[in-house]
């Protein structure tokens, strides 16, 4: 930098560091690049849907090889100087295998929608997972389930005599709740509180698909959803007594609700940012489309390890304080007359706990993707025209043109099919552990810690599988979910052999399976999907997929409900899950991949002939 005594003429060139890569950016002499850059950043804002995916490429490439042209400039290396003051030569970054830096595409890249991808806005998505994954594994699919089914146990009656008084302390017992004159059984009212929160989801998500693709607040909407989510979790811990089930079934609903609209607005972000990746971006033009595959199936596999993990380490400390709670005496405060009522004790309170933490664990873990995320807008909305009427409409046109992309919502119906027994096996598992195998709070934090922890190491290892043996997404994913049949098949044989869930130490190896085999499924599934979406539509897109996912996540809780509630019986739910799971099996097998892709192309190319008409008229 020139001193204040200095001034510089028109002829001297205004040299700013790129630290980073150890070279200078020599302003004056790269006047053509700059113009170059310039007019696609107005064509850009000027553009449709259609035409900015391409011109977003073609801006990002031109930077990213001004990223490396700099980086070989310097040779990629630093100077530092060590505690003595000597100097020292620092090793070499190579922006080719680590990105660019974050602040150096900031000072190359002002005023550019969809700069190159960086490594800070990577690992900040990947920590953005990391986050809030504790709230899936902790929360909505442990704690949360067994805070409701024992609030609702606590405000419940016996079975066979509604007199007294419902003692779920002791294994296989069979109470019931009275819910607006219907009698449920507390085990089944989790699981219909699932169901409507799903179905609340399905209709709140469609109004979400614009949002996501128009405008820049993508990154807004993004962490704003995830804080009332936060907030919904943290509300849980003031309910002080049985009779307020109601009251926690409702938070948990909101909690989801604003749990997955946050998660429409992350998935969207996956093609968007495999577009403008460094492997990408580099890759020649004939091979763009399968880097492009292996890129998305990379940062899926990444960012499920990064929530797994996350989810370990704060199932670690809640688990920790929650055993800890619970070696209180009930007459320590939390008994009778106390701050719950005498049927729940610490047991709940201490699981209240454990949602508490976690939701403090995924607020603290918002602050670098709130710091280096980045928007990533398309064009606004036409004029006229608001969020969610525009998201209505276009849900509605893009459904009617379904016949237009069969392979997509062909992969829709098998992801419906595919989510909803996944999930339910889950929540079915624990309700299963707690009420048939007499599981203790202790235990079941055990039982549910095992499949995060297992599921970063699983699709760690499902990845390494697909790449030594070069299989693709779609093989891996019927494989997988081939596997994940087992589960069901091994619950059912129970009713006729001394083994098949019989123990409780056969629900840990089962777990462990679960875990293996649930974030590769979620993240191959994600990543297929999302090579038969156009691109510069991937909000709408993936607004579907959570519609779907959510709108179908309802359905498996239901029916395991009812054979509850008719059965006072969990394991007749496992025959269910297992037709689930094989029909998902020939569902995906029917999607022609590479047909889909054609198709998308297709779609985007009418999509733009339809904006220029629609744009005349």
């Amino acid at each position: 930098m020139a001193s204040a005594g200095n001034s510089n003429d028109a002829s001297t060139p205004v040299r700013t560091s790129i630290s980073g890569y150890g070279t200078n950016l020599d302003d004056a002499g790269r006047t053509n690049s700059e113009d170059t850059m310039e007019s696609l950043r107005q064509s850009e804002a000027a553009s449709t849907t259609t035409s900015t995916a391409k011109l977003v490429r073609r801006s990002a490439i031109m930077h990213y090889e001004r990223l490396l042209d700099l980086a070989t400039a310097g040779d990629c290396e630093t100077t530092d100087t060590n505690k003595s003051g000597v100097s020292k030569k620092a090793k070499k970054y190579d922006i080719r295998r680590h990105g660019p830096l974050h602040k150096d595409i900031d000072q190359l890249c002002k005023g550019v929608a969809h700069p190159p991808l960086s490594k800070e806005e990577l690992n900040a998505f990947y920590l953005f997972c990391g986050a809030v994954e504790p709230l899936v594994v902790v929360v909505f699919t442990a704690l949360s389930t067994v805070v409701l089914q024992n609030l609702a146990a606590g405000a419940g009656k016996e079975a066979a005599d509604h007199s007294l008084t419902c003692n779920y302390t002791v294994p296989n017992y069979q109470c019931v709740t009275n819910i607006a004159g219907a009698w449920v059984d507390p085990s089944s009212f989790s699981l219909y509180t699932t169901a409507s929160s799903v179905l609340c989801q399905a209709v709140f998500f469609i109004s979400l698909g614009a949002l996501a693709d128009h405008g820049a607040i993508r990154k807004k909407f993004m962490l704003g959803f995830m804080g009332l989510a936060i907030l919904m979790c943290f509300s849980l811990i003031a309910i002080r007594d049985s009779s307020w089930f109601l009251a926690a079934a409702i938070l948990v609903i909101l909690a989801q609700l604003t749990f997955g609209a946050s998660f429409t607005f992350y998935n969207s972000y996956i093609p968007v940012l495999s577009a403008v990746h460094w492997d990408v971006l580099a890759a020649p033009d004939e091979s763009r489309a399968k880097v492009y595959e292996a890129t998305m199936n990379t940062i899926s596999s990444i960012s499920s390890a990064y929530g797994y993990v996350g989810a370990v380490c704060c199932f670690a400390v809640a688990g920790g304080s929650i055993f800890a709670l619970q070696l209180l005496p009930v007459s320590s405060g939390f008994g009778d007359n106390g701050f719950f009522d005498g049927s729940l004790g610490v047991q709940t309170f201490s699981m209240q706990c454990g949602i508490f933490i976690a939701a403090t664990w995924a607020l603290i873990g918002l602050y670098f993707p709130a710091k280096y995320i980045r928007n990533r807008p398309y064009e606004p909305l036409p004029k006229g025209t608001n969020y969610i009427a525009y998201s209505w409409k276009k849900i509605y046109h893009t459904v009617k043109r379904a016949r237009l992309m069969p392979n997509t919502f062909r992969m829709l119906l098998a992801w419906f099919m595919l989510s909803d027994a996944i999930s339910t096996v889950g929540s079915t598992t624990i309700l299963f552990a707690t009420r048939n195998m007499g599981f203790t709070s202790t235990e079941i934090l055990v039982l549910a810690i095992v499949a995060p922890l297992t599921a970063a190491g699983g699709n760690y290892l499902w990845l390494r599988v697909q790449r030594h043996f070069d299989y693709s997404t779609k093989y891996m994913l019927m494989f997988l979910i081939s596997l994940s049949i087992l589960l069901p098949i091994y619950g059912t044989l129970g009713f006729f052999l001394p083994f098949g869930l019989r123990a409780k130490w056969e629900l840990f190896p089962a777990g462990i399976v679960y875990g293996c085999l649930l974030g590769a499924i979620q993240s191959f599934s994600r990543v297929m999907y999302g090579e038969l979406i156009p691109r510069g539509h991937e909000g709408e897109f993936f607004s579907l997929y959570s519609i779907t996912d959510k709108g179908s996540s309802w359905f498996g809780p239901l029916i395991v409900g009812a054979i509850t509630d008719a059965t006072h019986e969990i394991r007749y739910g496992f025959i269910f899950l297992f037709f689930m799971l094989l029909i998902s099996v020939g569902c995906v097998a029917y999607v022609d991949v590479e047909a889909g892709r054609r198709e998308a192309e297709k779609f985007n190319k009418d999509d733009y002939e339809l904006s220029n008409l629609d744009s005349s008229t």
